[in-house]
């Protein structure tokens, strides 16, 4: 393997190296997703036979599988609704495209190609589950495109997408049933000792805008701070040396237990938990602490006591109580559509160049679809839309993944049809769309698998080697295709240096903190600097994706990195949330500028010089805030978190420092 010249020695990962991270699972098989998708296409398909929908049998079965992907994602309930009203109209507007077309001819069906390509993918520029549901909705113009091969009657086409809705609307009647279990989940979320500070960030995005019982709400942001102080725990354990290092040792141990039971009891409804054994371990660490971070440590485990016992209360009370759902998780970065459009909808954005690309491949060859039907020119399409990604590494990694796996089907499916019959055939591809269901998205190589087979053994013409050894070739064609495209058209090359980039995210924090703290802005002014806030936040994401798919042996110096950027997430996202209390109660936070003046400025310095940041002040002055704020508790509960972020980033610089890993992943190429 050759060196990275520059970069400390890192080792470019190989074919094999590559082959093995992109196979490897992310999570568990979906089997309960599987089998609703499944069981309900099968279902749709049934039943409109026997009500006189034959002619769009094909039609509902392929849109009962895309709604049922919409409706059982985790999200909650009132969102899984939104999305799914939102996609039938739109799948419904794809079917009539498709047919619409076929009455003005190719230069209309470019133009509609154009508009159905292009906008679907730009939604990424929103967020993940925008992206997604984009993605989805250009999967239902694809295969309209395929399977309506004349202009058919409207008004049927929108009664087939309709009953494909109804048909896959059984979801959410089961997603209702289980609205208040989802709920319980992600509140005990916080409470789980495993949950990232990525994690709670991404739960909190989730849930922002539902309403919660308000014992839910209460417990939701006992859960959020509880992360913050398991986090700064580490940096105060750091800190202590001989018994007293111990004792707090086990303190943490059994508090993480304990959080681990309180967890538990919000799911299962079991009522309050036992803190005979915390409070042991609290009193018998009280007696031997001395006055080395005595401060520090009271900080926490009062903290600690307050939060356990506050959960408890309402264990044993509230949550266990039928209450109406009032309370709503508010929304940290209410960014307007015109302000997302204004900022990201230009040629700097990976996604809309990735948009631009992926336009040209698709006007190219489903126009080729349009006029014959032929099957070449589909699969060819299909391999571009599953291989071509916003990125040259991400292309790359998707040709590989998609080819090899696209090869393993068809050597199994050529096996599988000279030992059985061929009515056995489609029984095997109704099991592997049923794994392909499983398989995605957490056992990513074998879900291409699957629906590789599926796609042989299901195809109309020919026998199945010649079905086999087509797919394997339109794949490839498609996988050169977007290679050509992620290189060819509009290419941007960047150069990787993530201490830097760490330092820019720190900055404009900063400053965006020194903005909102002084009291001085107006609400243009901080959403430009959030805006620059979170491109800097997006930027630091891209690169630490960029050295993990290009390099060997960088997992645990990424993972710090990946603890940094998550802690700088929520800084940011806690500093959003006192823009708007600041406006409604007008009160005042310019005594609390050292947060952004000086003690930011701490970790920025130890960035650059590659040092161990100097010990922060205590900051639990910034959490009390003054006695004019007492009385302001949502207030109090950000600034509580805004100290728990700024402590863990100072601990991750420090592990950074100490392991190495600031010195290298420097000016990558």
């Amino acid at each position: 393997m050759s060196k990275l010249k520059g970069c400390d020695g890192l080792e470019r990962k190989g074919f094999i190296s590559r082959f093995k991270r992109l196979s490897a699972p992310t999570g568990k098989p979906l089997w309960g997703h599987a089998f609703r998708a499944v069981g309900l296409a099968i279902l749709s398909v049934i039943i409109a036979y026997f009500i006189g929908l034959r002619q769009g049998i094909e039609i509902i079965f392929m849109v009962v599988l895309f709604a049922s992907v919409l409706m059982d994602q985790a999200i909650p309930f009132q969102k899984s609704v939104t999305f799914s009203v939102i996609g039938f109209i739109l799948m419904s507007l794809a079917f009539v495209s498709a047919s619409v077309a076929h009455m003005f001819g190719l230069p209309f069906f470019i133009v509609l190609t154009i508009i159905w390509s292009f906008f679907p993918f730009t939604l990424y520029i929103f967020g993940k589950a925008e992206g997604l549901f984009g993605y989805l909705i250009f999967i239902s113009y694809y295969t309209a495109t395929v399977l309506i091969k004349s202009s058919t009657n409207i008004f049927d086409l929108i009664i087939y997408v309709l009953f494909a809705y109804l048909v896959a609307s059984i979801l959410l009647v089961w997603k209702f049933m289980q609205r208040d279990n989802y709920k319980r989940k992600m509140v005990a979320s916080g409470f789980d000792p495993n949950t990232s500070i990525n994690k709670i960030g991404s739960v909190r995005r989730i849930l922002a805008g539902v309403p919660i019982n308000e014992s839910y709400h209460h417990l939701f942001d006992y859960g959020l701070y509880l992360t913050g102080l398991r986090n700064y725990g580490r940096t105060v354990q750091s800190r202590l040396t001989g018994k007293v290092a111990v004792l707090f040792e086990n303190f943490l141990n059994e508090s993480n237990s304990v959080s681990s039971a309180i967890a538990d009891h919000i799911v299962n409804k079991k009522g309050e938990v036992n803190l005979k054994n915390f409070k042991s371990n609290l009193n018998e660490l009280n007696l031997y602490m001395d006055e080395k971070g005595a401060e520090s440590v009271k900080f926490l485990t009062d903290n600690f006591i307050k939060l356990f016992e506050d959960s408890n209360r309402i264990l044993s009370g509230p949550i266990n109580q039928n209450e109406e759902e009032t309370v709503k998780i508010t929304p940290l970065n209410k960014m307007s559509f015109k302000q997302v459009i204004k900022s990201r909808f230009n040629l700097d954005s990976l996604y809309i160049r990735h948009a631009l690309r992926f336009t040209i491949a698709m006007v190219i060859t489903l126009s080729f679809v349009f006029i014959d039907h032929s099957r070449d020119p589909a699969w060819i399409a299909m391999g571009v839309l599953i291989v071509l990604k916003p990125d040259v590494t991400s292309t790359w990694d998707n040709m590989i993944t998609r080819v090899s796996f696209n090869l393993f089907a068809v050597i199994l499916a050529i096996i599988l049809a000279f030992i059985f019959p061929h009515y056995m055939l489609l029984i095997f591809a109704l099991v592997a769309l049923f794994f392909f269901r499983a398989f995605l998205p957490n056992y990513i190589g074998l879900s291409i698998l699957a629906v590789s087979v599926f796609t042989v053994f299901v195809w109309p013409q020919g026998e199945v080697i010649n079905n086999a050894a087509a797919r394997i070739i339109d794949i490839l064609i498609g996988s050169i295709v977007s290679i050509i495209l992620v290189y060819g058209v509009l290419p941007k090359r960047l150069m990787i240096n993530l201490p830097d980039q760490v330092s820019n995210v720190l900055k404009v924090n900063q400053d965006y903190s020194e903005l909102v703290l002084s009291g001085n802005y107006d609400i243009k002014t901080a959403t430009s600097k959030l805006e620059t806030a979170l491109l800097e936040y997006n930027n630091l994401e891209s690169s630490l994706k960029k050295v993990q798919d290009t390099f060997k042996d960088v997992s645990k110096d990424l993972e710090i990195y990946k603890e940094i950027s998550g802690a700088c997430y929520n800084l940011t996202e806690d500093i959003s949330a006192i823009v708007g209390y600041e406006h409604d109660s007008k009160l005042d936070f310019s005594p609390l500028i050292d947060l952004s003046s000086k003690i930011l400025d701490v970790l920025v310095v130890a960035i650059e010089k590659d040092e161990i940041p100097e010990e922060l002040p205590d900051m639990h002055i910034y959490s009390k805030l003054s006695d004019t704020l007492q009385e302001q508790k949502e207030i109090k509960q950000y600034f509580e978190w805004i100290v728990s972020d700024i402590y863990l980033i100072h601990y991750c610089i420090k592990k950074a420092v100490e392991t190495g890993a600031l010195t290298r992943y420097k000016n990558i190429n």
